[in-house]
């Protein structure tokens, strides 16, 4: 994925950048802007573009002629960046790069594509089940896909001749999570922009984080091992202030830690190595939320630092967008605001600048920083398609092709640009993507897990019920889970 690093940095930066400047620049300022832009073209131009060269991948697929066949792609609407085809160029670099890919496939192997939307995620599963065909592939949405792959309704990907899961452009790790046992019916790849798109992070708000005087910068205890959730806690706690005095806290006042709880108390789960639904060693889930001291233990820690603290502003909002949170953090009332990449590019008009962290280790004696992708489609072959031969090439290829044209077209927006980058959150985003997790019970089962029971516990500042809530749910999500293991089971013995 480290295409996919080039991306968010270009999202980020140019995000970052809109962020720090502001109209009233003087002509010293802006000389001085496009003097560092211009220092930086110049010395990574060239071995930016030798590196590409050396980076590009090829797919090893066979010459393929399908004789000019329509090729309809299903995609479930939403609001990142989903759709697979554009319409035409029209001088966007992650649009062009789309409509390039799409020309470059379609030319190839001789296809004619089409795209279709819809806000119905159940709309796949009525179409396999009719036997219509009209689709050669489906991007669907996570709980859709798995509720067709138990049912045997999909191809499992892995199984395929023309797909090769070991190729840089599938994340192996990221595919294994979101399958059950050995087979991976769908995986995530560079043509998956969604799930970066829902991959977690945490920003900062550099001011705020200044007026800290802190002995060491944060970059540098990320660098070190040391940003750890007693480190988040306690500059949480320090940047948490009554800004009018009135001996009361409210939406006047400065936070430490700003979120909606299903994002960002729900991150520190998954940052502390711990996951709702666990699994075995076979790679089956398991639910044991009710017994798992570890996650016991992660929960009580975050509940200390967010809730008893008050660092959090505790809110019940739980949108995708969290908009009192984003506008708090826009107007300098919060140090740390936990959000997606995806919603970035929506504090661009935020005149302070901020930076990007990955959330913190439980403690320093955890090896790596380990993040959070919330949500995510997927592609699936359904076994209803004209072609599947047509079908697993056509994936393996735009995937593959997304790797080397549409990932780099962020890079080219950071290099475009008349700003300049910061280094350090480049580095933070390797540390970011290095180790990213989906978590079952934050996905399949987010509406009986996360969004059911979990997240309200912060929600309603109730941290004495995870054993007997997690409990009360013990038999029914068990019967939901033996049954996707079993059916799963008996896809792989047949």
């Amino acid at each position: 994925m480290k295409r996919a690093l080039s991306l968010i940095i270009a999202l980020l930066m140019l995000s970052a950048s809109f962020a720090s400047c502001s109209e009233k620049q003087n002509d010293e300022t802006e000389k001085s802007s496009s003097e560092t832009v211009a220092a930086v073209a110049e010395n990574t131009d060239e071995s930016e573009t030798v590196e590409a060269a050396e980076e590009k991948v090829t797919d090893n697929l066979p010459e393929k002629d399908f004789g000019g066949m329509d090729f309809v792609i299903y995609t479930r609407e939403i609001t990142t960046h989903s759709p697979f085809l554009v319409e035409e160029i029209n001088g966007e670099e992650l649009n062009d790069a789309i409509y390039q890919r799409n020309l470059s496939v379609e030319d190839r192997f001789k296809v004619k594509f089409s795209e279709e939307m819809y806000s119905d995620e159940g709309k796949p599963y009525t179409f396999i089940t009719a036997g219509d065909n009209t689709y050669s592939l489906m991007n669907v949405r996570c709980t859709a896909a798995n509720n067709i792959a138990q049912k045997g309704y999909a191809f499992p990907l892995s199984s395929l001749e023309y797909i090769d899961l070991t190729k840089p452009y599938w994340d192996e790790s990221i595919t294994r999570d979101i399958n059950v046992g050995d087979v991976n019916y769908f995986a995530i790849g560079d043509a998956n922009l969604v799930a970066i798109d829902f991959t977690n992070i945490l920003l900062f708000n550099k001011d705020i984080l200044n007026n800290l005087s802190l002995d060491t910068s944060l970059y540098t205890l990320v660098d070190e091992g040391k940003w750890t959730f007693d480190k988040y806690g306690e500059l949480g706690s320090i940047a948490t202030v009554d800004l009018n005095g009135d001996g009361a806290f409210d939406a006047d006042d400065q936070y430490g830690m700003l979120g909606a709880a299903k994002y960002m108390q729900c991150s520190l789960v998954q940052a502390a190595d711990v996951m709702y639904v666990s699994k075995d060693e076979n790679n089956y889930p398991v639910y044991d939320m009710a017994t798992n001291e570890k996650l016991i233990s992660v929960f009580e820690k975050i509940f200390s630092i967010c809730n008893d603290s008050g660092a959090w502003y505790r809110t019940n909002e739980d949108s995708n967008e969290a908009p009192t949170y984003h506008q708090m953090f826009r107007e300098n009332k919060g140090l740390f605001l936990t959000t997606m990449f995806f919603l970035v590019e929506s504090l661009r008009d935020m005149e302070s600048d901020f930076g990007i962290v990955p959330f913190p280790k439980y403690d320093e004696a955890q090896g790596e920083y380990i993040t959070r992708v919330s949500f995510f489609d997927t592609s699936i072959i359904p076994v209803t398609v004209p072609d599947k031969d047509c079908s697993s090439i056509i994936l393996e290829a735009l995937s593959c092709e997304s790797h080397n044209v549409v990932i780099p077209a962020y890079y080219d927006i950071c290099l475009k640009s008349k700003y300049a980058r910061d280094p350090d959150s480049a580095r933070m985003i390797d540390i970011i993507l290095a180790n990213r997790v989906v978590d079952f019970g934050d996905t399949y089962f987010q509406g009986t897990i996360r969004d059911g029971f979990f997240s309200k516990l912060f929600m309603y500042n109730d941290k004495t019920s995870l054993v007997s809530t997690a409990s009360k749910y013990q038999k029914s999500t068990d019967k939901i889970i033996e049954k996707m293991n079993k059916a799963f089971m008996e896809i792989e013995e047949n």
